[in-house]
């Protein structure tokens, strides 16, 4: 009977590690790989520091970029282009909401005409751990991530609509 009691406990023991295992926490990485994968894109990081040298000194939020590029330690980017077989409107509402439920909040959105700019956060208390610009415009869609501990003065001066510019204008990675 004890024996019984020990391999029945032993079994329930083995079962709930394995279930808990098996049930991770979805993040924003996991987020952009599934969609890189489902939607025959392009998911890579690249140094911060790097891309703070790639940028256009010319356009209009350089400057607001290369600051909020300087407490950045992760830089990500997907990118789908528009020549796959997803259209970028579902794919900007289906990672918007799967942000959304990883408690992202939104923080800006413009649509010029030409391309809608979407800028989301995710905060942990009172400092924003992740910044995630969403754009979709006629070549394709993309998601640029920005891990550190972002100060939000940063990103209030880049989500300047006049800013915003030189966030799409990474999109040059892709090429």
């Amino acid at each position: 009977m004890q024996r019984g009691f020990i391999a029945l406990f032993s079994l329930l023991i083995s079962l709930a590690v394995f279930s808990c295992a098996s049930e991770e926490k979805e993040t924003s990485i996991s987020i952009y790989r599934d969609f890189s994968q489902k939607n025959n894109g392009v998911f890579f990081s690249v140094p911060p520091g790097i891309a703070s040298i790639l940028l256009d000194d010319e356009q209009k939020g350089t400057e607001e970029l290369r600051q909020m590029l300087s407490n950045v330690n992760s830089l990500s980017f997907l990118i789908i282009n528009n020549s796959s077989d997803s259209k970028e409107s579902l794919l900007f509402a289906d990672i918007d909401t799967k942000l959304h439920n990883i408690n992202f909040v939104d923080l800006a959105m413009v649509n010029n005409g030409k391309e809608i700019v979407k800028i989301m956060v995710q905060q942990d208390g009172d400092k924003v751990n992740e910044m995630v610009v969403l754009v979709s415009n006629y070549n394709a869609f993309f998601c640029v991530s920005f891990k550190g501990t972002l100060d939000i003065a940063k990103i209030a001066n880049l989500a300047q609509p006049e800013n915003l510019a030189a966030i799409s204008n990474l999109d040059k990675f892709n090429r």
